[in-house]
């Protein structure tokens, strides 16, 4: 008789989840790779996946045994292939099939910039543009070039009002948050609202300077296999404090501090479920995923600045990997709630049914998308005021729709070769010297591609050369230089370059200096310069508009990838 594992907060054995995804991964075409396992202590595993033909599509998995890890790894391969996350930072347009109106869902609806209003509801509108200055041009989707704001579908989890939400929302103010899959809708729900609560939970700890109570050691022998993990962190030499994070019994948060004694630094991670035994667990192997425990990245010493604890910046950097910093008061004794031994084990339904409640005790109302064009359930769900993981301010001044005129300045520069339009675009819009270009712009470039390392002053060097602006170039490659490391192949190339430019600028006869550089650089790289200068040649040979993303062999994966994906929300 075959073994079947059934783990608290799952709806399905382990091994009947295993199979489904394993096989429906198959079916679409992909080959997983099982890249790389951990196993820091006892009963506490981390996973890394990828895609073998598009590697730049791969998830983590964590849980207290393999088979918990590898379901958690391809359940979120199939969570972000259903919410179309995987595809929410890259240039799609290109892959639409003719005859395809929608770019997300078929279910999708499209808006004239003029109708921008018609999309969401009063309420979702006082809390996204509580001043009135969004326009319709603030919502265009990033991952085309159409003139219509697209928006999907999601509906209030208490009413089952319809509103559509446009898809540029999404990508600049939740990223993951609110994405979850499950072996029933209601548990992927559970999940995915779990985890806004948990994040919500974290930040108000943390702006306002909250010192949580420690858990029983008798609450925790109620869990072996916790205790035992435990145990083993001590024994490596770390200590660990577990917390109650629900706030005196109203949420179903934990946290789980590491302390690292050799280098007087900690790391504070966070769990939910409204089981307590599944979010503990949750917190421990979150604290843990990828971490091999010879190499405590991310471990901080806590700070007495609230200021800068509570500043949007170190909020997000606890989002994406817990990083950030943490007030030294939250690791004292004086806590400010007794420990709560709370555990609201119920239903799945009915656990869904109490979060959303809760939700809207806290003035929030819940929308949800459910997609299940796979067999699988996987949902997207936002609390608007509350599930956001970036500042709203960033719509009018940090929106990814940058990328997009970007994208579409350099289309036009490949048609007509006049640089001007671009410099003036990278003028007007303020980018960072330090942004890379292709996730500007939407593009996955090959490994080993100098894309990797185009940053925005490197963009503005080459075009200022090309526009023979060979002063501002010549101030350009200074910064274009502090940021190159000098075993990267480009060092040289802007060495050369310099000296190039120095002639150009002094007035020098470039001719009696040939041979000399040539000595320096060789023959070709001088070739190369030369055809810089005179205008002959621009950006080292890179490809720029619409065959930078037809020359690259990840970005065109990954366009296969989405057209199949298309193919199955369509069956649906």
């Amino acid at each position: 008789m075959s073994e079947v594992t059934f783990i608290k907060g799952k709806d399905q054995s382990l091994e009947n989840s295993i199979a489904f995804m394993q096989a429906t991964l198959a079916e679409q075409g992909f080959d997983i790779n099982e890249v790389k396992w951990l196993n820091p202590i006892e009963n506490i595993f981390s996973l890394h996946i990828h895609d073998k033909v598009c590697p730049g599509l791969f998830t983590n998995g964590k849980g207290a045994s393999r088979k918990a890890t590898l379901a958690s790894a391809l359940g979120e391969f199939l969570e972000r292939l259903s919410t179309n996350y995987f595809f929410s930072d890259y240039y799609l347009e290109p892959a639409l099939d003719n005859n395809q109106a929608w770019l997300y869902y078929p279910n999708e609806k499209s808006f004239a910039l003029a109708d921008y209003k018609s999309c969401l509801n009063a309420d979702m509108w006082r809390v996204y543009d509580p001043h009135q200055e969004l326009t319709g041009e603030h919502l265009l989707s990033f991952n085309d070039n159409s003139d219509q704001i697209r928006a999907i579908e999601m509906r209030h989890a208490l009413t089952d009002e319809t509103v559509y939400v446009p898809m540029n929302l999404l990508s600049n103010l939740y990223a993951s948050n609110g994405l979850s899959a499950g072996n029933s809708r209601y548990e992927a729900a559970v999940q995915g609202l779990s985890e806004i609560f948990e994040r919500w939970v974290k930040n108000k700890i943390l702006k306002e300077n909250i010192c949580l109570p420690e858990v029983p050691d008798s609450v925790i022998a109620r869990f072996p296999s916790i205790e035992r993990s435990l145990a083993d962190l001590r024994a490596q030499g770390l200590s660990v404090s577990v917390r109650d994070a629900s706030l005196g019994g109203q949420f179903p948060v934990m946290n789980v501090t590491l302390f690292d004694p050799k280098q007087g630094r900690c790391f504070a991670s966070f769990g939910a479920h409204p089981l307590f035994e599944v979010a503990l667990e949750r917190t421990l192997t979150e604290s843990l995923q990828g971490r091999h425990l010879g190499f405590l990245d991310g471990f901080q010493v806590p700070s007495f600045d609230q200021q800068a604890i509570a500043e949007d910046e170190n909020l997000e950097n606890h989002f994406i990997d817990s990083s950030g910093l943490i007030n030294a008061r939250f690791i004292s004794s004086q806590a400010d709630f007794a420990f709560v031994d709370w555990n609201w084990d119920l239903t799945t339904e009915a656990q869904w049914t109490w979060l959303v409640d809760l939700a809207k005790q806290q003035g929030f109302d819940v929308y949800v998308a459910h997609y299940d064009h796979y067999g699988f359930h996987a949902c997207r769900m936002i609390a608007p005021g509350m599930s956001e993981v970036y500042p709203m301010d960033e719509l009018l001044v940090k929106n990814q729709n940058d990328g997009r005129k970007l994208r579409q300045a350099l289309d036009q520069f490949a048609l007509d070769s006049q640089p001007g339009l671009v410099i003036d675009l990278l003028d007007e819009i303020g980018f960072s010297d330090h942004q890379g270009v292709a996730s500007l712009i939407g593009l996955m470039p090959d490994a080993g591609d100098v894309w990797n390392d185009m940053k925005i002053i490197d963009l503005r060097f080459w075009l200022e050369v090309y526009a023979k602006d060979f002063d501002s170039a010549y101030q350009s490659l200074q910064v274009c230089k502090a940021y190159v490391h000098p075993d990267k192949p480009m060092a040289v190339v802007y060495e050369a370059m310099q000296f190039a430019l120095g002639i150009e600028l002094d007035g020098l006869d470039a001719a009696i200096y040939r041979d000399g550089r040539v000595m320096l650089f060789g023959e070709t790289m001088v070739e190369q310069v030369e055809a810089h200068i005179s205008g002959d040649a621009c950006c080292w040979g890179l490809a720029l508009g619409q065959a930078a993303f037809e020359q690259s062999q990840r970005h065109q994966a990954l366009w296969q990838v989405y057209q199949r994906a298309n193919l199955a929300k369509a069956k649906e």
